[in-house]
């Protein structure tokens, strides 16, 4: 028995997970048991990389985590990401480390940096990306600002036609994945805004994503200061994650809340610009 038919059988079919390379999920759904730790490399075998992976997999120590006082200090310590048996949220996020290396390195430095015993606002916000973040990638930087401004029916149904076109999508968090394994319409993600050539969006899917590794990696050390350079986002919005697309969903202030409901006054979007 695969994987696949051990598990419920939408586990993975949202297209948010087509941030997966097509042939890491085929390895994955085949395999007749739930992956270790020590399997995950095996699972991106071939899959081109920005940063040649410098990091393992382990079994995580409870007692030893502790004592190190972070995941991140015992990765740095190691070079071993600890890794629960059995669980989705660490195999996704394993997944995530080695789809997006460098992205991930840059987010593991930061929550190395200053104080060990603080929580700032730069960390809080590496956080927040790592967890829950989904980046989105465009040619049209007006849509940034109509997403910030929470515009959702005049971007996700009445210009979707244009957003298709000019706007990637990427679900980057893996506590964002593993929850949407079982979506709900009031999901809620981080989004990062960064501006990318037309000739970017034409790309296929792994150059893309080698790109945007690389591109990103350089970029965010210096942009993602605090978390409100984040926007929230009802991940369900963007156009065929949902099966109801239709204008009656989109105007539904249940899950896509408006402006007026906003407590702090908008202010303009701020976004990277990756080349």
């Amino acid at each position: 028995m695969t994987l696949a038919e051990r598990v419920p059988a939408h586990s993975f079919d949202h297209p948010a997970f087509a941030v997966l390379d097509p042939s890491v999920r085929s390895r994955l759904l085949a395999l007749d048991h739930f992956p270790a730790p020590h399997e995950l490399r095996g699972l991106t075998h071939d899959l081109p990389s920005a940063l040649p992976p410098w990091f393992g997999f382990a079994e995580q120590d409870r007692a030893q985590l502790l004592e190190a006082g972070s995941f991140d200090r015992l990765l740095a310590r190691t070079r071993l990401i600890p890794t629960r048996l059995h669980s989705f949220h660490d195999l996704l996020g394993g997944l995530m480390w080695l789809h997006f290396p460098a992205v991930k390195t840059a987010i593991h430095c930061t929550q190395l940096a200053g104080d060990p015993a603080a929580r700032d606002p730069r960390k809080n916000a590496a956080t927040h990306l790592d967890e829950s973040g989904v980046l989105v990638l465009s040619s049209e930087p007006t849509f940034f600002e109509a997403l910030t401004a929470l515009d959702w029916v005049r971007v996700f149904w009445e210009r979707r036609a244009e957003l298709s076109q000019t706007t990637r999508f990427l679900a980057f968090g893996h506590g964002l994945l593993d929850s949407l394994r079982e979506p709900h319409p009031r999901l809620m993600g981080m989004a990062l805004f960064a501006r990318i050539t037309r000739e970017h969006l034409l790309l296929c899917d792994s150059e893309f994503r080698l790109f945007i590794d690389a591109s990103l990696a350089r970029r965010l050390p210096e942009f993602l200061s605090e978390p409100g350079l984040l926007a929230p986002l009802p991940v369900l919005g963007v156009p065929d994650w949902s099966a109801n697309q239709s204008r009656a969903y989109y105007e539904d202030e249940r899950y896509f809340r408006t402006v007026r409901q906003r407590p702090r006054a908008h202010s303009a979007a701020r976004f990277l610009v990756l080349e």
